[in-house]
C-alpha cells in the first residue's frame, strides 16, 4: 500500500478505499481483486468474521488489515478503517462494501467527484431498480431519505448507500455514537449540520446469490429509530449554529465555561443577532414552559415564535424547562404564587383540613392563577439573566478575538 505523510495534504487528494467485513469469505476474494486492478491503496478491516476471511486476506499481502477480536458492528468497522486511512496520510476514503453488491468500476467516479468537490461527501446513488434489489430494501431507503429530510432540510436520494467518499479531517472531527447500521445516517446528517457539502453520483448495484447482508431488520430498525429520534429532537431544540458547533471534538475538549460560552455566542451571533434578541427567546420560552398549557408548551413555542419572527430552536429549548425533574417545583411554586396573588398569604405549606370539591377547586384556581403569575415573573427573570449573559459572552469572545487578530 502507498502512504503519504500528513505534510502532503494541501497536494491533489489521497484517496484510499476502505472495505468493512464481517463473514464475507464467498465475496471478499473478488471483491479485493477488482478493487486492486483500480487502486493500490485498500484497507480492510475484518469485524470479528469467523469463516475464511483470515484465510482469504492473506492472498493479498499488499492490502492493509484492521483487525476486531469480536464483531463491533459496520460503523464501529468503518470508524476504525477512516482512522487508520488518516494515520496512513489519506486526506479521503472511498467505503464500500464486501459483500459484492458495489461494483470497483464505479470507484473511479468517486475519485473524480473527490478531486472536483474535496470538501464534500460524495455519495453513491444506486440504482435499485435495475439492481434486482428487494422492495424492502427500496422502503428502508426511502424511509431513511425521508428522516434525513428532516433532520437537514435536504433530500439525499441514497442515504443508505455503502458506497461513498468521506473527506477524513471535518469527518474524523466529529463526535460519533452509533457503531452499526445507523453510523451511516448518523455521520452524513452531522457533517451536513457542520457544513460539510454533500456531492450525488450515479452508481451501479448487484444483489447476487453470494451477496449477504447482516442488517437484522428489528434489532437494526430499533436502533436507526433510535438515533433519528435524537436527531430530530436536536433539529427542533437547537439552533442550526450550534448543531454545527456541540458535535465536533474540539468543543468537547473546552472546560465547561468556555463550552457555555461558546453556546451563548453561537445562539447570539449566529442565530438571533443581537443580545436583546437572544434574550426574549429565552424569557418567552421559559414563560410558555411554566403557562398552565400541558402538552401543548413546544406548539405553542413554535407557534408565538414564528408570528414574532423569533429563533423557534431556542424558544422551544428554553420552554423545555417543565422537564419532568421540575414539575414538582414549579407546580409548588405555582401554588404558593396563586395563593399569595388570591388571598395575600404567603403559604409554602399549603396545608388544608380535608379534601373536598371545594379544597380541589380551590388548589386548581390558584394553580392556575399562580402559574400564570410565575411563568410571567420567570419568563421576566429568564430575560434578563439570559441578556446580561449574552452580553458577557459575547464581550468576552470579541476581546479574545481582537487580541488575537492583533
Amino acid at each position: 500500500m502507498n502512504t503519504a505523510s500528513p505534510e502532503h495534504s494541501d497536494a491533489a487528494p489521497r484517496v484510499c478505499v476502505v472495505l468493512p467485513s464481517y463473514n464475507n469469505a464467498p465475496t471478499l476474494g473478488d471483491v479485493l481483486d477488482a478493487l486492486l486492478e483500480v487502486t493500490p491503496d485498500v484497507i480492510v478491516v475484518d469485524d470479528g468474521s469467523t469463516d475464511g476471511t483470515v484465510d482469504v486476506l492473506r492472498r493479498f499481502p499488499g492490502v492493509a488489515v484492521e483487525r476486531h477480536e469480536r464483531n463491533r458492528g459496520k460503523g464501529a468497522a468503518l470508524a476504525t478503517g477512516l482512522a487508520r486511512a488518516a494515520e496512513l496520510g489519506f486526506t479521503h476514503a472511498i467505503t464500500m462494501d464486501a459483500d459484492g453488491q458495489h461494483s470497483a468500476a464505479d470507484v473511479p467516479k468517486l475519485l473524480a467527484a473527490v478531486a472536483e468537490h474535496p470538501e464534500a461527501i460524495v455519495v453513491g446513488v444506486r440504482d435499485l431498480v435495475g439492481g434486482g434489489a428487494r422492495l424492502k430494501s427500496r422502503v428502508l431507503r426511502a424511509h431513511s431519505n425521508f428522516w434525513v429530510l428532516l433532520h437537514t432540510g435536504r433530500w439525499v436520494h441514497d442515504t443508505q448507500s455503502g458506497l461513498r467518499a468521506y473527506p477524513l479531517e471535518p469527518v474524523l472531527e466529529l463526535r460519533l455514537k452509533t457503531r452499526r447500521y445507523d453510523f451511516e445516517v448518523e455521520v452524513l446528517v452531522k457533517a451536513m449540520w457542520s457544513g460539510v457539502p454533500v456531492v450525488e453520483v450515479p452508481v451501479s448495484v448487484c444483489y447476487g446469490t453470494a451477496s449477504r447482508s447482516h442488517f437484522r431488520p428489528v434489532r437494526d430498525f430499533w436502533w436507526v429509530s433510535h438515533l433519528n429520534g435524537c436527531l430530530l429532537t436536536q433539529r427542533l431544540v437547537l439552533p442550526a449554529s450550534l448543531r454545527g458547533v456541540v458535535h465536533r471534538k474540539s468543543f468537547h475538549k473546552e472546560g465547561t465555561l468556555r463550552r457555555a460560552a461558546a453556546v451563548v455566542r453561537g445562539a447570539v451571533l449566529q442565530e438571533t443577532g443581537s443580545a436583546g434578541a437572544f434574550a426574549a427567546c429565552i424569557g418567552l420560552g421559559v414563560c410558555l414552559g411554566i403557562l398552565p398549557i400541558w402538552g401543548f408548551q413546544i406548539a405553542a413555542a413554535v407557534l408565538v415564535a414564528h408570528k414574532l419572527k423569533l429563533s423557534k430552536p431556542l424558544v422551544v429549548a428554553a420552554s423545555n424547562i417543565s422537564i419532568p425533574v421540575m414539575i414538582p417545583l414549579i407546580l409548588w411554586l405555582s401554588l404558593v404564587a396563586g395563593q399569595f396573588a388570591l388571598s395575600g398569604r404567603l403559604d409554602f405549606s399549603l396545608a388544608r383540613e380535608g379534601v373536598s370539591l371545594i379544597t380541589v377547586w380551590a388548589y386548581a384556581l390558584e394553580y392556575v392563577i399562580g402559574a400564570v403569575v410565575l411563568a410571567m415573573v420567570a419568563g421576566l427573570a429568564a430575560t434578563l439573566v439570559a441578556y446580561v449573559l449574552a452580553r458577557v459572552a459575547v464581550a468576552v469572545w470579541r476581546r479574545r478575538h481582537a487580541c488575537e487578530k492583533g
